[in-house]
């Protein structure tokens, strides 16, 4: 079965046609559709309980103020009985029939989650130059391999959501981001798909602000401190006290080399500091070499720790020292 959440904010014009056009797409299949009313100051609630009325297999949710894609998308997974999961954009700038596409194709591939791709070049040259960049911004901080996160149109197995929307704490533009870092650490195979979108919106920006794209970047950010190492998997206080020697064995050793290469001279009060900390109170040939051996050996021993408590933690069924990989809110 297919469950289909549909996000809508002040769609009030069209909201009944659409509906009613998604339902005459999936009418051949099992399916639910859950339209989420996004706090719209027009008739986008009342428009959406019309094709409820008329006896289609809808569900109406309203939030009382504008909260984000990624809270109303939230707000209605409850609400929602199929195997896979659609989030699908209720203006339809991306045809309801790539539901069933994406359907097979996550079903062909046994795929766990399939994402629309923009495959056509009718966005402004500003929003397809953005979308790159950002794309390659997310590639180089993730690792994820993917053209395209914000498409509008995303398929999900439901067990897949089962373990990743515990974790998510965006709920406006980047949720879709946030979601896909989220099942990717979960080692879910996601795959794309291309989609032909017919863009609508008036100027460059159509929807986007400058000060959303903004709260997009810091949200990302915040999403890249959420999946590193120290807040995913939450290591304990042995790992963390051999990360900082880690750490300060990098510093050492670093400190060490620029000294015996060239003379590195402070300012106060980092000369004071380092007085002791960079030992000048001994002799320079002592002193440098003192400093490259210690730093070298503290990496080493850091490194070494560090393997031995993800072996430990992997080995056993509770993750032990880093028991933060299952940790839900």
């Amino acid at each position: 079965m297919l469950s289909v959440i549909m996000p809508a904010y002040n769609e009030g014009h069209h909201i009944y046609a659409n509906i009613k056009r998604v339902c005459h797409v999936l009418e051949s299949h099992s399916f639910d559709l859950v339209v989420v009313d996004d706090g719209s100051s027009d008739d986008t609630f009342s428009e959406s309980e019309r094709a409820c009325l008329e006896g289609l297999p809808v569900q109406v949710v309203r939030l009382e103020t504008n909260s984000g894609k990624g809270k109303a998308l939230l707000q209605g997974l409850p609400l929602t009985s199929g195997e896979v999961i659609a989030f699908l954009d209720a203006d339809l700038e991306i045809a309801p029939e790539y539901l069933l596409l994406l359907m097979d194709a996550l079903h062909t591939s046994e795929a766990d989650i399939a994402i629309g791709v923009k495959s056509n070049s009718r966005f402004p040259l500003f929003r397809r130059l953005l979308s790159a960049a950002y794309s390659f911004f997310v590639s180089a901080l993730f690792g994820l391999q993917l053209h395209d996160t914000q498409t509008g149109i995303k398929l999900f197995r439901r067990e897949v959501l089962d373990k990743a929307v515990p974790r998510l704490a965006i709920k406006h533009f980047a949720f879709d981001l946030e979601l896909l870092v989220v099942a990717g650490r979960f080692n879910s195979k996601i795959i794309e798909y291309p989609v032909q979108i017919h863009y609508r919106r008036q100027g460059v920006w159509g929807r986007i602000r400058f000060q959303q794209m903004i709260g997009m970047l810091v949200d990302t950010f915040s999403i890249y401190y959420r999946a590193s190492f120290w807040k995913w998997l939450q290591p304990g206080g042995l790992t963390r006290a051999w990360m900082v020697a880690f750490v300060f064995g990098v510093l050492l050793f670093g400190v060490g080399i620029g000294k015996i290469i060239t003379p590195l001279v402070l300012q106060p009060p980092f000369n004071t500091a380092f007085y002791f900390l960079a030992l000048q109170f001994l002799p320079i040939i002592l002193r440098d070499w003192l400093l490259v051996l210690g730093g070298g050996l503290l990496i080493m021993i850091s490194l070494l720790q560090l393997n031995k408590i993800l072996l430990r933690a992997f080995a056993r069924r509770d993750q032990g020292d880093l028991a933060g990989i299952l940790h839900r809110k």
